[in-house]
């Protein structure tokens, strides 16, 4: 049946006919051979019983007299006979009066009593008994046995006569069928073609030529109309293309006039509110510490109304970026009990607030996680004051652990036409995708003993500007767009977040999401390393670079309050001459400012050797981390500034009073050349060698703080420079980081086990991480010492 299916319609209609014709005249030959085998042995039986007869009564005088010598001469003559294979006489008590056997046959073909009367076929023999009847006496019986040799010989010759005339049958009938099949097959196969091209060529003005009025030239008809229909639904189709074409254009112009707006917007919204808030903060800092506390009370107040509004201002900003596609993703490594132990250090106080107690499960061990750690922190800072803000003098309970086992819940919210979630011990957790291991996900869980909610209340719960009820907001306040921007946060970090609740007992909201994130083309992954600086330190000037007046005025009181040396810049040009100028130990810079904005700065400062290293701190109201990082920034504060971040981030950096080197062993020259200039650009000095066997000739010169290694070199290639570099103690404690395009079998990997700390796939690292990482070795020299082989796998391109 397989071969039928694909073979054609000729050869399937010219194989039916010839199948048909043999059949019949098969079944017509073996009627016509049983009816010829049937007559031949009722006419072989009909001979046997007149010879028989025949016998008998030629035979019955000596049965009379006794006279047995004429009895085996009339017997004798029975060898005239042909195929006659023996006869006897019986006397009357059974004995053999006389017998005859043919020539060749057995001495044992004669039974010694006599056969009972009538005729027996067997093993192709007949054989025939008569009685021997004088009047009425029974003198005794007459017995013959006859071969069947004639009768299976006119049986074989038929046979063959019969396979001749189906052969010559069948032959015909190929022929008579091959000519007559394409009556039926032409049509076909016209119209398989006409299908064939309109298929290939999208055409479907053609049409079928109808040859035939039977079924196949209705088929043929019906198909034409089809075309026809196909035809006028398509002109229709393309005419709606043409138009969703022209909307898509005028949509994707209304959103770049949005994007345009929404960082102006931002511009405009958030630069007044910094000088709000951070005058707030000075003056009250500064009344306390004169003693003048009257008005310190007024200025708290406005201080926590203008974040409160700077939050709210943010939330909007946030879903129109998500809804306008323009949100990144910022990626990191990080430990995950301490990021938690930080949330809960800063959120910890407004849960207080309300009298509630917090409990945090929290496992130390739960060990690290990538994905976007602010927006991770953004998610639980919304739950956790949605908590405690519907619960009084409760519990609170925030739970992190690994979901390494995700049974189904049997309830659960996630939104519209949101499945039922997971659960982790008691905690729902919405379903991850089939593609990430359970063992690959971190549940996050905040359970509360608040109001709590109605079925139709989890219904809209996700939406943005929706609450529980008209009650709920006037009470409670609140805007409702923290749990849809958390939900829409959980989708673009790879979760999803739901809810189940019941009235007056509380709420439980939960998400998974990947420990590792994959890294989507829209995200930047970084891990900020920057240089320190301090104001201890010979390099303790601090460069201001903010067309505001009031922010230049806030940077300068509360870092000379700090104790760094503060110079202020109004503008581009004037801060890049003061760069070059005082050379300072770090610059803070803004982005929207009249002229040379902060990314022109920024690539200047890049370009020009004599500042290439000064580390940049990017503070403004824009969140663009992604390009400020790519152009070289340090780190990306985002105004209202959060001061002690600040602070903490200038105590971090430091140029380092030496200058590092960096070896480059890279048999390519254009890659080597590139990776020179990129670490040259960081203010590291670049060594090259063209191989394993010159590297070792340069470390004999000088010690570098870290190697860059290609694994495909000639005369010495990658693996051997790592097995020489380690065999010698003066060189086992470089770090070395692998930079390769190949992708590394299982057996290369033995080899560099227990010489590398981690192996990343090819592509996994941009030139911005490449350069951090090459940072972080070199700022953490003394600890890499003891434990310091690192290994990266990226492509020669970065």
């Amino acid at each position: 049946m397989a071969l039928l299916r694909t073979t054609s319609i000729q050869k399937k209609l010219t194989l039916l006919v010839m199948l048909t014709t043999s059949v019949a005249l098969l079944v017509t030959a073996v009627q016509f051979i049983t009816k010829d085998v049937r007559d031949s042995r009722r006419r072989t039986l009909a001979d046997l019983n007149i010879l028989a007869r025949i016998l008998g009564e030629d035979t019955m005088s000596s049965l009379e007299f006794g006279d047995k010598d004429y009895a085996d001469r009339t017997l004798a003559g029975l060898k005239a006979v042909p195929h006659l294979v023996a006869a006897a006489v019986y006397k009357k008590d059974g004995g053999i009066f006389a017998k005859y056997i043919a020539k060749g046959a057995s001495p044992n073909v004669l039974p010694q009593t006599p056969p009972p009367e009538g005729h027996v076929f067997q093993k192709g023999h007949v054989a025939v008994s008569q009685p021997i009847v004088h009047g009425e006496e029974n003198l005794g019986s007459i017995y013959l046995t006859f071969e069947l040799v004639e009768i299976w010989q006119r049986v074989g010759e038929n046979c063959f006569v019969i396979a001749v005339m189906l052969v010559i049958a069948g032959l015909v009938a190929f022929f008579v069928t091959a000519r007559l099949q394409r009556l039926i097959c032409q049509p076909i196969m016209h119209l398989a073609d006409v299908a064939n091209a309109i298929s290939e060529k999208q055409d479907y003005s053609v049409r079928a030529t109808k040859q035939t009025e039977d079924e196949i030239g209705f088929l043929i008809g019906c198909f034409n109309g089809m075309l026809a229909r196909i035809q006028k639904h398509e002109a229709t189709l393309r005419e709606v293309n043409e138009q969703l074409a022209n909307s898509e254009k005028r949509a994707m112009t209304a959103t770049e006039a949005k994007s345009q707006f929404l960082a102006n917007m931002s511009h405009e919204l958030r630069t007044p509110l910094n000088a709000i808030i951070g005058y707030a903060e000075m003056v009250s800092e500064e009344l306390k510490e004169a003693g003048q506390t009257r008005f310190v009370s007024d200025l708290e107040k406005i201080y926590a109304a203008a974040r409160h509004l700077l939050a709210l201002i943010n939330d909007i900003l946030d879903l129109s970026k998500v809804e306008a596609g323009k949100m990144t993703l910022c990626v990191e490594t990080f430990d995950i009990s301490l990021a938690i132990q930080e949330i809960v250090t800063t959120v910890r106080p407004l849960l207080t607030k309300t009298g509630n107690h917090l409990e945090l499960v929290c496992p130390e061990d739960l060990g690290t996680m990538r994905t976007d750690k602010t927006k991770l922190r953004q998610i639980l800072f919304n739950l956790l004051s949605n908590a405690a803000k519907f619960t009084e003098r409760g519990s609170i309970k925030l739970e992190v652990r690994r979901c390494d086992d995700c049974p189904l819940l049997s309830q659960g919210v996630g939104g519209k036409g949101q499945p039922a979630g997971r659960t982790t011990g008691f905690l729902p957790v919405p379903c991850p995708p089939s593609s990430v291991s359970s063992a690959s996900l971190i549940s996050f869980s905040v359970t509360d003993t608040g109001i709590g909610m109605s079925p139709a209340q989890l219904g809209g719960l996700f939406q943005a500007f929706n609450q529980a009820d008209a009650t709920t907001t006037r009470k409670y306040g609140g805007t409702g767009l923290g749990l849809a921007i958390s939900k829409k946060f959980c989708h673009l970090l790879g979760g999803d977040l739901n809810a189940v609740s019941e009235p007056g007992k509380g709420s439980t909201f939960a998400f998974t999401l990947p420990a590792h994130l994959g890294e989507p083309t829209s995200t930047l992954a970084f891990e900020t390393a920057p240089a320190k600086v301090g104001p201890g330190s010979p390099n303790g000037t601090i460069l201001v670079i903010d067309d505001e007046v009031s922010a230049r005025e806030l940077f300068q009181r509360v870092l000379t309050k700090e104790g760094y040396l503060v110079e202020l810049s109004a503008s581009g040009p004037e801060g890049l001459a003061r760069a070059r100028q005082h050379k300072p130990g770090a610059i803070i810079l803004d982005v929207v400012m009249a002229g040379m904005d902060g990314w022109d700065v920024l690539s200047a400062l890049k370009a020009e050797p004599l500042t290439s290293d000064i580390p940049v701190i990017m503070v403004t109201v824009m969140d663009e981390k992604n390009l400020g990082f790519a152009l070289g920034a340090a780190d990306y504060l985002l105004k209202p500034i959060d001061w002690d971040r600040l602070i903490s981030v200038l105590e971090k950096v430091r140029r380092p009073t030496s200058t590092p080197q960096v070896l480059i062993v890279e048999d390519d020259a254009q890659t080597r050349e590139m990776l020179r200039v990129a670490v040259q650009k960081q203010g590291w000095q670049g060594i090259e060698a063209e191989n394993g066997r010159i590297a070792l000739e340069r470390l004999s010169n000088q010690i570098p703080g870290v190697i860059l290694l290609d694994l495909m070199m000639p005369e010495m290639d990658g693996f051997t420079f790592m097995a020489e570099l380690r065999r010698r103690p003066e060189y086992r404690d470089i770090p070395v980081i692998v930079v390769t395009a190949k992708e590394l079998t299982g057996e290369e990997r033995q080899r560099l086990r227990g010489q590398v700390h981690q192996i990343l796939e090819k592509g996994g690292y941009s030139t911005r991480e490449l350069l951090n990482e090459i940072a972080r070795l070199l700022n953490n020299m003394s600890d890499l010492a003891k434990n310091n082989q690192i290994t990266c796998t990226t492509d020669p391109a970065i």
